[in-house]
């Protein structure tokens, strides 16, 4: 799904930075196309990044599509960021495919929200086959909204939770997981994570 060139406008190389500072170490960026070849994202991502044998990933480029609000647009652009062990190759093939959904939906995308089985497609033998996107706190004083001019973006950090973890957010909301979740002190960079429930 990656390999191919995309012209980066000026505000994306504004978010490209931005996110390489919140993140930190050196940066790269790989493209990636849907099965289409009509939708193309870019992904940026740091090695050893917040630890070492973790990589950083954020997607570039999803902010050029709007998140319909009514009649109009939602106040922001959207970007992901995500976290993994950097032996899991798959990890920036479920964002590209988040974004790409994200991309083609006229739904507005929000802390809380569960993109179902976008990391099953991807890892299919993965035990966290959904994809949860709540704010970026591992970034949270680094990757703020930003302000690019035409357009403001903010990220949501997609993270892998398993089917029991989704049936629980569903009976007490996205507060009480997230509280479960810390209290058991998960590595959410870790794809093979045990599910606490």
């Amino acid at each position: 799904m990656s390999g191919k060139d995309v012209p980066i406008s000026s505000e994306n190389k504004i978010i490209a930075k931005y996110v390489a500072s919140a993140f930190g170490g050196t940066p790269w960026v790989d493209e990636y196309v849907d099965r289409s070849d009509q939708l193309a994202i870019g992904i940026l991502y740091c090695r050893d990044r917040p630890r070492q044998g973790v990589t950083s990933y954020s997607t570039i480029k999803l902010s050029d599509h709007v998140m319909k609000w009514g009649t109009g647009e939602f106040s922001t652009r959207l970007e992901l960021a995500g976290v993994c062990a950097s032996n899991a190759e798959f990890f920036p093939n479920i964002l590209a495919s988040a974004a790409f959904c994200i991309m083609r939906s006229d739904a507005v995308y929000h802390p809380g929200t569960v993109m179902p089985n976008y990391v099953g497609q991807s890892y299919h033998f993965s035990k966290l086959p959904h994809l949860y996107l709540t704010s970026p706190f591992l970034w949270e004083n680094e990757l703020k909204m930003l302000d690019c001019g035409t357009k403001k973006v903010s990220w949501l950090l997609a993270m892998p939770i398993s089917e029991s973890e989704w049936s629980y957010l569903k009976e007490h909301g996205d507060q009480a997981l997230e509280q479960l979740l810390e209290e058991q002190h998960i590595d959410i960079s870790d794809p093979a994570r045990p599910s606490v429930l």
